[in-house]
């Protein structure tokens, strides 16, 4: 699988584009718009998730997957759940169906408990997506979508959103202070 793929706004994925290797993730299945619907992610995402989980714990932070996979259709669902309830701003802050990243597999949205709690309530200074920050790329993990960067991605700051793209791309992305996967891609093309 190339973990490096594009999917935003330009580089939409099809509607019948499922990935390979999905695996469930059953430490948390809180509220969906669809109660029958799983908590799937790509292996060998799952697997550097668990070793970044483990880490996270030893210094103190328990952080879970909230959401993961989400097939074209269930996205669509989720625009169409938030457009009943929010109108036309539900198109500032979900993803239309296709730019997904979650469709990948790859991306995951984080959740915590704090004190033994679970709580989806986040904020970008809390201890845990501080850490986060620091160490997600250790793992393979990039923050998707930074501060300030919403010209170049297309959405908004999102900092509870992780995309794996494996150990290499993560390391030469923080070595070089590369914020973006766009900004990666670019380079890539350029060499």
């Amino acid at each position: 699988m190339d973990y490096s793929i594009l999917v935003n706004k330009e580089h939409p994925l099809d509607k019948n584009y499922i990935p390979c290797d999905l695996v469930e993730y059953s430490e948390y299945n809180g509220s969906k718009i669809d109660h029958n619907h799983k908590t799937l992610v790509n292996k060998t995402a799952l697997d550097a998730f668990f070793k970044l989980q483990v880490n996270a714990k030893l210094d103190g932070h328990h952080i879970v997957i909230d959401s993961a996979y989400r097939s074209y259709n269930y996205q669509m669902d989720i625009l169409n759940h938030y457009l009943e309830y929010n109108g036309n701003q539900a198109y500032s802050f979900v993803a239309l169906p296709g730019t997904s990243e979650h469709q990948t597999g790859l991306a995951i949205d984080i959740s915590v408990y704090k004190n033994g709690e679970y709580t989806d309530k986040l904020s970008e200074d809390m201890p845990e997506i501080v850490w986060m920050n620091n160490n997600a790329w250790r793992f393979g993990f990039i923050l998707r979508y930074p501060k300030d960067c919403t010209h170049i991605t297309g959405f908004k700051y999102e900092y509870w959103h992780f995309r794996y793209v494996g150990n290499e791309i993560a390391k030469e992305m923080h070595d070089k202070n590369i914020k973006t996967l766009e900004e990666y891609k670019q380079n890539k093309k350029h060499r």
